[in-house]
């Protein structure tokens, strides 16, 4: 089977761009046809393909002069090098179907429209609630904000939940409405949803049941784990959607145990500030990090925490902490509660709250030995059963025949 996979980052930017590479890897060991399109970037991977990856685009960011922030808002909609680009590479490599992962705003709605031009079908999945808000995420400043922009999209303008600012928020307004004035998720074949809760969100909003298949994103359980560690972790981006502030509001009250917070991101001026005023000495501040450093922060962790304040899907973060045995204390909110079962795979918390953070996160800290073991080994189990690499790529060849035919 000849494939085409579309996502706008080729390099490691996190959880769709790693099951992105993932779903390459394994369909072409499994023998199918597999091409990339993607965006120019100098720390992109190699790819045989990379002449067809349209221009980079910047952030559409308030630094930006204005003939910038014109160009950038402009792609948004139409891009005739997108469309150039992606039209060769389809008349040359004649993919049977495109399997997009995440190519909004970068890609433009152009990357939609000229598959749908090229009569090739199209399956995507839903990394985030991106075909529901502008905003990705549901969010209104730090809090979740569904109840105001549920199927509303002007109010995305009215509370700017977009950065916080109007000019993203109106760009990300007219995006969405283009999105719909075109019939692009009308021509999307198929929905991928990697859990139960983005499928349900999906058809709440209004899009229709029967397009939705459920296939969790695939993980390969490490062969064995280490003895738990004495740390409280948080490892994972500086962003206040994946709930930074909370868990660091919460380490007000845990300065009798040895916490991390590693990563970066956009809230890191205010992490080490907050720091330094609370005068957090117990808190240990590591950088972003990868390859060994990173097995190391997680070999020391006795919990890894999860304190997402918007909508997680699928978290990445929780299946590492589960196959690497350590103790997982999340956000109920979200798809969370598919992979963290409480008081079984780990401890759910009330999401935006500082305090029942600090309770589960003491549950987990005094939770016996053998109950530990006993809860490590249901994780693993469940991560092995609900992301099995074999059932992801077997369901995934499903859903391409369907399309297809």
């Amino acid at each position: 089977m000849r494939i085409l996979q579309i996502e706008k980052f080729f390099y490691n930017r996190g959880g769709s761009s790693r099951v992105f590479f993932d779903t390459i890897e394994g369909l072409r060991r499994r023998g199918n046809e597999v091409a990339e399109f993607s965006m120019q970037d100098g720390r992109n991977y190699p790819s045989k393909y990379e002449k067809y990856f349209a221009p980079s685009l910047p952030e559409l960011k308030s630094r930006l002069s204005f003939r910038e922030q014109f160009q950038v808002f402009k792609r948004l909609f139409k891009s005739e090098i997108i469309e150039t680009k992606l039209t060769n590479l389809i008349d040359d490599f004649k993919p049977e179907v495109a399997h997009i992962h995440n190519a909004y705003h970068h890609l433009s709605a152009s990357t939609f429209i000229t598959l749908q031009k090229k009569n090739v079908p199209v399956v995507l999945t839903l990394h985030d609630v991106f075909p529901l808000c502008p905003n990705h995420s549901l969010l209104i400043g730090e809090t979740l904000g569904e109840k105001e922009l549920k199927n509303n999209l002007f109010n995305c303008l009215r509370y700017k939940c977009v950065d916080g600012k109007f000019l993203p928020s109106l760009a990300g307004v007219f995006e969405a409405l283009y999105y719909r004035y075109h019939g692009v998720w009308k021509n999307i074949k198929i929905f991928i949803c990697p859990s139960q809760f983005m499928a349900d969100k999906m058809v709440e909003y209004g899009f229709a049941r029967e397009k939705m298949r459920v296939i969790r994103n695939p993980f390969v359980v490490t062969p064995s784990v280490l003895p738990l560690g004495d740390k409280v972790v948080y490892l994972g981006r500086l962003h206040h959607e994946k709930g930074i502030k909370v868990f660091l509001r919460a380490a007000e009250k845990l300065r009798d145990l040895q916490l991390v917070v590693a990563g970066s991101g956009q809230d890191e001026n205010w992490v080490n500030n907050f720091l330094k005023e609370k005068k957090l000495n117990n808190v240990e501040r590591v950088g972003w990090v990868s390859g060994e450093k990173w097995k190391q922060i997680m070999n020391e962790a006795r919990v890894v925490v999860v304190p997402s304040v918007f909508l997680e899907n699928c978290s990445v973060s929780i299946l590492e902490a589960l196959s690497h045995g350590r103790l997982v204390v999340a956000s109920d909110r979200g798809g969370n509660p598919e992979m963290i079962i409480n008081g079984k795979t780990g401890f759910l918390c009330r999401p935006e709250d500082p305090d029942d953070l600090v309770r589960a996160i003491r549950e987990a800290i005094e939770l016996p030995d053998a109950e530990a073991q006993r809860m490590i080994a249901f994780g693993r189990e469940l991560v092995e059963t609900n992301h099995n690499p074999t059932n992801y790529f077997t369901k995934l060849k499903g859903v391409y025949n369907e399309v297809i035919k």
